[in-house]
């Protein structure tokens, strides 16, 4: 159920991005359309996903990393995890009006907070973390952003610094109908 409220978060959210492109004339070509969807899938659906409980159980456990894929030990080590993520270079360079400064600007600032949520103490991280996405919504209101992405840092803010840096206790489902 999980995995399903995650992609259908994912699948709604690409879908709003490149239905509202269109209707209001982005000048994208198919390749933008198709890079906005799987960029978008993977930022808005990777907010829920990466706060599920299930993800917070994995990802914060003690076990030996032996006989792991690659991208299941990256997933463990949220700064290399967001490192990978070279998703607003990839919009800065790819849509109109091209600012490079914009994606290297928000890969860096998003990997700093990342850098900086893992440093302080496990009681601080929720509170530096929602600093972090706060400070971040505001800037990006105030910045020049490629057309149809001004959303895009905070968003990623969300996936990254807040749902997945913050180490946090995991709760199993209880039983159908409980809220406890």
């Amino acid at each position: 159920m999980e995995k399903t409220v995650a992609s259908g978060v994912g699948a709604v959210g690409a879908v709003l991005v490149v239905l509202v492109a269109w209707r209001q004339g982005a000048a994208w070509n198919t390749l933008q359309y198709g890079v906005a969807a799987l960029v978008c899938f993977d930022v808005i659906g990777g907010v829920v996903a990466n706060g599920l409980n299930s993800a917070k159980r994995d990802h914060f456990r003690h076990v030996p990393s032996t006989g792991r894929t690659t991208a299941a030990k990256l997933v463990r080590r949220p700064v290399a995890f967001t490192s990978a993520h070279i998703h607003p270079i990839v919009v800065g360079l790819l849509y109109e009006p091209r600012i490079w400064w914009w994606g290297l600007t928000w890969y860096l600032l998003i990997l700093g907070s990342v850098v900086l949520v893992r440093s302080v103490p496990l009681y601080l991280q929720r509170p530096v973390a929602l600093g972090a996405c706060a400070c971040v919504a505001v800037v990006a209101s105030f910045l020049p952003a490629p057309d149809f992405w001004g959303w895009f840092p905070t968003i990623l803010a969300l996936k990254l610094v807040l749902a997945h840096a913050v180490q946090e206790e995991a709760y199993r489902p209880t039983t159908a109908g409980s809220h406890k």
